[in-house]
């Protein structure tokens, strides 16, 4: 087992000694399905798909084993339980490590490091490797490799599966919400995915689901409810070039274009993205338990007009201690 906890392990934990109730069981049994599966990378690019291609190298036909994704100096994760097959280096493959999930076998490859150890037991989500450009490699990126008892197999098969496995966990957790929530059943659910992204780009869980309530009026908001925007995110000019669809409010001026999503988590993740960006740089200056400066730093970078959008996330965070979320997954890296 790794020394770093796993994010099921993390929820687990602090749904025992923050939340106020129990969750029931079948919300536990959703979440924790969702938990059980992960992309080997944050965002997923195919470059060259599996099958039949040009070779980079000699260019004639030639089929290719597997699939590359775009990266740059990432971390890769497991994508399911399992452990270390094996680790190992050839001229090939570059620096590569094997993982056995079940009857699966998979392999990245063209790593610059592996930071897990043969045998080692993995949860889903564990960093087992950097990318790099090791071996036979024209540029960096992640060759992954599959194997379905002993036969070869496309690798995006995989990621489908992992895409619908979440999809339908993102659902059902979505049907289980009341038609007029409690604040507490609110935090409850969307607590799990705000911690994984602190985990995952350092935002406080806390400044997450404080904004989430706010700019959704927990959930109730027809921009929540019609148009999954729990952050009332505009539409900025690459979203609109980009074909993606909007609706119209009246905010600041009249008939404002705000995003629409496909569903929570997309906005989510939108609202991380859009945190990470240039504009928002300020804000990663501050550590992800000081929930305060970050919300701070986010009005100064212009992300809210109203006046008194800090002191009402505050209210937020401090009415229902959200900044335990922060402090206890701090504690656990």
């Amino acid at each position: 087992m790794t020394l770093k906890l796993c994010l099921s392990c993390i929820i687990t934990m602090m749904f025992q000694t923050v939340c106020c109730q129990a969750q029931d069981n079948d919300r536990e049994y959703w979440i924790d399905r969702y938990l059980s599966v992960s992309y080997p990378l944050e965002q997923i690019h195919v470059t060259s798909p599996y099958g039949k291609r040009k070779d980079p190298f000699t260019g004639k036909a030639s089929h290719h084993c597997g699939i590359d994704l775009k990266a740059r100096n990432e971390e890769v994760k497991a994508m399911f339980d399992g452990y270390v097959e094996s680790i190992g280096q050839d001229s090939r493959s570059g620096r590569y490590i094997v993982l056995r999930h079940g009857n699966y076998l998979i392999s990245y490859c063209h790593l610059s490091q592996v930071s897990a150890r043969e045998g080692e037991e993995l949860l889903a989500g564990d960093v087992v490797g950097i990318t790099g450009n090791t071996g036979r490699s024209t540029g960096e990126h992640l060759h992954i490799t599959c194997r379905l008892n002993g036969e070869r197999i496309d690798p995006y098969i995989v990621l489908l599966e992992i895409r619908k496995i979440r999809k339908e966990c993102q659902e059902a957790l979505r049907s289980d919400t009341l038609p007029i929530p409690s604040k507490q059943s609110f935090i409850e659910q969307y607590a799990p995915i705000a911690i994984e992204q602190q985990q995952k780009y350092g935002i406080p869980a806390s400044v997450t689901l404080a904004q989430m309530a706010l700019e959704s009026k927990w959930g109730t908001s027809k921009m929540a409810v019609n148009d999954h925007n729990y952050f009332g995110i505009k539409a900025s000019r690459r979203w609109l070039e980009a074909g993606r669809p909007y609706s119209l409010y009246d905010d600041d001026k009249k008939n404002e274009k705000f995003c629409v999503f496909g569903d929570v988590i997309e906005s989510i993740e939108y609202h991380s993205s859009l945190l990470m960006s240039e504009r928002y740089k300020p804000c990663r200056s501050f550590p992800s338990d000081d929930w305060y400066h970050w919300l701070v730093s986010i009005k100064a970078c212009g992300y809210a007009t109203s006046n008194r959008y800090v002191q009402e996330c505050t209210r937020i965070i401090k009415d229902y201690r959200l900044y335990r979320y922060d402090k206890f997954v701090v504690q656990q890296l």
